[in-house]
């Protein structure tokens, strides 16, 4: 039986991969798959159950980085913003770079990143050299990871995510022992970001374009060793049981069947600071206008600041609130290790994208979700205050938004006083790009898992 090690460094990709029909598909190939995570017991008990199998799970060894390896590998994350900020023509790639420099040291530490980073960032050759000693630096932090392989002697090792630190020194040592390995981009915004940390032989991408996009920021990757899988985080959204019972759905938030619904899905703080004030604004409207319409707050899953609160008890008839159902410690929300969704929020968002008449945020992915029901989305493109640090103009600008090219896919909220016309565009069932935007960005929907399972067994 051929072995499969997936690594799961943290719970972001349970619900793409683990959740998904892949498992299954390799199992029915004859492949045994083996986890190696950094998550937790929970987590890997609703992998099991979902799958309705108890994988083989393996913690993997701790990793400590040293400060050379962390020095190397900040100059070439520094160095590669700097590059596509220039390749692009977009300076807001380098609103990426956000080190905490928080202390003398790490100011210091971080100056030198800098100065090193803008250094080689018109030299490709220099910053590749940077990379050839970066992994060289980790052949001394492996042997734990050489031990693990030996032991279990997989025949392919698949990485979720490309960027996490726990996923580095496995792929290391799988290169080390010549076996062979195949990375996932996790998600359509990644790449710009110049964090593809986890170097594989093989990469499986969601499209066309984001191909395109690798081979523009990765030239020395050869695109024969690129393949345009899709993503099977919508496959979802085909499978009818996802969907709950309408009644079901409208009991359980307390919903008025004679009313639209427009989903507000919020983002986390740091990428939008004044969602409460875009809810309360949408809320007056819909209260002063006396519009036929009823609000479906999803907060982001891990934004448990509360500050919908106030808003959420002024509007009570009109805001209704549906809560992510994702696992996580309230105490420590930036250990992605512990953070993951339930299998039941898969159900949840679906649902909510069935039922919902529309999607409102500040530049969601929740646009593509609801494109999967043809249903519109709203982008709010104004500033409810005034801030130095934070403005709308600059979301927009971020590169992914470029996939959009010259399509219309979502309905732009640029005022409150606009909020009642752009409503009624949109409850209205508007004509828009939104589908088209989708297959731009994320081919082969309903197949993706069996696109990368083929992917996977060709390569053993």
């Amino acid at each position: 039986m051929r072995k499969v090690c997936f690594i799961i460094p943290d719970g972001t990709g349970i619900r793409n991969y683990l959740y998904s029909n892949l498992p299954k598909r390799l199992i029915e190939n004859g492949c045994e798959i083996i986890l190696l995570h950094a998550i937790s017991t929970a987590a890997i008990d609703e992998i099991n159950a979902v799958n309705a199998i108890n994988f083989k799970s393996i913690k993997l060894p701790l990793y400590a980085e040293t400060k050379y390896q962390k020095f190397l590998r900040e100059v070439i994350c520094y160095a590669r913003l700097s590059r596509n900020k220039k390749l692009t023509n977009n300076e807001s790639i380098l609103t990426n770079w956000k080190p905490k420099k928080n202390s003398i040291s790490k100011s210091i530490f971080y100056g030198l990143v800098e100065f090193f980073g803008k250094k080689i960032s018109s030299d490709y050759d220099k910053i590749l050299k940077y990379e050839t000693k970066y992994q060289k630096s980790l052949e001394s932090s492996i042997t734990a990871f050489e031990d693990l392989l030996n032991d279990l002697k997989p025949d392919l090792v698949f990485s979720t995510h490309q960027r996490s630190m726990n996923a580095i020194p496995i792929v290391a040592a799988a290169h080390k022992l010549n076996i062979k390995t195949i990375g996932a981009i996790f998600s359509w915004d990644n790449l710009p970001k110049a964090r593809l940390s986890v170097r594989t032989n093989e990469y499986v991408v969601w499209s066309e374009y984001m191909k395109k996009e690798l081979i523009s920021y990765y030239p020395e990757i050869n695109d024969n060793n690129i393949t345009v899988t899709g993503t099977p985080q919508f496959e979802f959204y085909y499978n009818k049981n996802n969907i709950y019972e309408k009644d079901v759905f409208y009991k359980k938030f307390d919903l008025d069947s004679s009313k639209k619904i427009i989903c507000f899905s919020g983002d986390d703080e740091l990428t939008s600071p004044y969602d409460s004030i875009f809810l309360n604004d949408i809320a007056e409207v819909i209260d002063e206008e006396k519009l036929n319409a009823q609000i479906l707050l999803r907060r982001a899953p891990v934004d448990i600041s509360g500050r919908f609160d106030v808003i959420k008890n002024k509007f009570p008839e009109i805001i209704k609130v549906a809560t992510p159902l994702w696992n996580f410690d309230k105490n420590n929300l930036e250990n992605w290790q512990i953070i993951y969704p339930t299998y039941e929020d898969i159900k949840l968002l679906i649902s909510t994208a069935y039922y919902c008449d529309a999607v409102i945020n500040l530049g969601s992915t929740m646009a593509h979700d609801f494109a999967m029901f043809q249903k519109p989305a709203i982008y709010f493109n104004y500033n409810p205050v005034y801030s130095n640090d934070w403005n709308v103009e600059t979301i927009y600008q971020y590169q992914h938004f470029r996939s959009m090219g010259d399509l219309d896919p979502v309905l732009w909220l640029n005022s409150k006083e606009d909020t009642k016309l752009i409503l009624d565009k949109a409850l209205n069932q508007p004509t828009l790009d939104n589908e088209k935007w989708l297959n731009r960005i994320a081919e082969f929907r309903e197949n993706a898992s069996h696109n990368i399972a083929n992917k996977i067994i060709a390569c053993i």
